[in-house]
Order: C-alpha cells, then structure tokens, then sequence
C-alpha cells in the first residue's frame, strides 16, 4: 500500500514512484498521531473517479482534516476544480498540481493513479471521509492535551489555577466546538425560507401565488401548483 508523505525532501519523480515515504513517529509519544491513510487515499481515490464522491465527501472534510499535507494538496485541487464545474480526475488534477508547482512533492502523477487504485469502491467515499473526519478529531484532542499538560505544569509556576483551568476548558471546547458545528445547522437557516414564504402569503391576504390548476376547488385547497411539489393526479 503506497503511503504519501511531504516532510521529507521534495524531489520526487519517476514513474515508479509510488508516493513519499513512511512518515516518522510522533518522537515526543513515540508513536504516530490518529491516522488512517487507507481512509485517506479511499477518500481521494473514489473522488478522483467519481463527482457524486466529491459532493459526498466535501459536507464531512476540510483538507485540514487529512493528516498528510500531500494529501491536503490533491484534495484541495479536487475541490477547486469542482467549485469551477471541471472535472475533477487523475489528468486533470495533475495539471492543475502541476500548475501550482506541488506535483512533485505529492509524488508525482503516478501516485494520483495510484489512489484511483486504492480504492475498494466511489460510492463508499463518504464513509472512508467519516474515518478520516473522526482520525483528525482525534489528532486536534491529542494535541489539546499536549498543551493542557504545559498549562498544567505552567500553574505550578505561579499562574492563577483558575485561568489555568478555564484555558485547558477552551482547549477542549474547541475540539467538541467543531464537531458539532459540522453535525448540525442553524435553525434560523432551516426556517428561514418558510418564514419568508408565510410572510409573501400574509402580505396577499392568506393567498398563496402557485400555478393555477384551472378547477377552483382544488386551487383553494393546495393553493395552486409550487416548484418542487410531486403531484399525483389519480381517478
């Protein structure tokens, strides 16, 4: 299984070059933070075959989430393209790395088909970004309690326990923060176009403005036809 990784020297090349090495251990724990990079070449791999993935994918990761930066870079470009209506594939991403001078450092083009490889199947793409997303929630708790351990030892230098106490709070407010920020949305947001489409219907008198069906019955019943509606006309 090729692994991509970018700390280590940036000149890569050659078509049988299948990606950065092994990135070193985590040398202040001895180990590597949370990571999965099966997860993470899946995720780009189903992208990089599939649109549907991308729009899947794109509502679970910010590239921040991806514990490679080579692997934050092709899933920038992937989105960028996106964004701009191209397509998104092995060809076209390499141009576009290319462009911005980071195809070499994420292992070439060969390794972008590579990840078209990897992956099992595009249509489980949003759940390989369900991994990734709960591997870099892991990885911002670990370094949280990294820093909590220097407020800790830090108060044993004379700063007030309380202030200690309410940053190591933040730390971890800030990790849960996100979380459910990205699981839930706004009930202002959801409401919003009913309450503007209530509000049009009062201003009328109670009277919704839809299509009329031409049979005054049932037009004072539905209020006539509105986009977005199935309607089933049945004897």
């Amino acid at each position: 299984m090729a692994v991509v990784d970018d700390r280590g020297p940036s000149d890569f090349s050659g078509p049988d070059y299948p990606g950065p090495p092994e990135a070193e251990p985590d040398q202040e724990f001895g180990r590597q933070p949370p990571q999965d990079m099966t997860a993470e070449q899946s995720v780009l791999g189903g992208m990089l075959l599939s649109k549907d993935a991308i729009a899947d994918v794109l509502e679970v990761l910010r590239p921040g989430d991806f514990y490679r930066p080579a692997h934050q870079s092709v899933y920038d470009v992937i989105l960028d393209l996106y964004s701009r209506g191209e397509p998104a594939d092995p060809v076209t991403v390499s141009a576009e790395l290319d462009r911005r001078g980071e195809l070499r450092r994420i292992g070439g083009a060969a390794y972008l088909v590579t990840l078209t490889q990897t992956v099992p199947t595009a249509a489980n793409a949003a759940f390989y970004a369900e991994i990734v997303a709960e591997k870099s929630v892991l990885r911002r708790l670990v370094d949280a309690g990294t820093r909590i351990v220097q407020y800790g030892y830090a108060g044993t230098e004379g700063q007030d326990v309380a202030e200690v106490v309410d940053r190591a709070q933040a730390e971890i407010f800030e990790v849960t923060e996100r979380r459910t920020t990205e699981d839930f949305v706004p009930l202002t947001e959801l409401l919003q176009p009913t309450m503007d489409e209530i509000d049009s219907i009062a201003s009328r008198g109670g009277i919704s403005l839809g299509v009329p069906t031409g049979f005054k019955d049932l037009d004072e019943i539905t209020n006539g036809l509105h986009a977005g509606q199935m309607i089933i006309v049945a004897a």
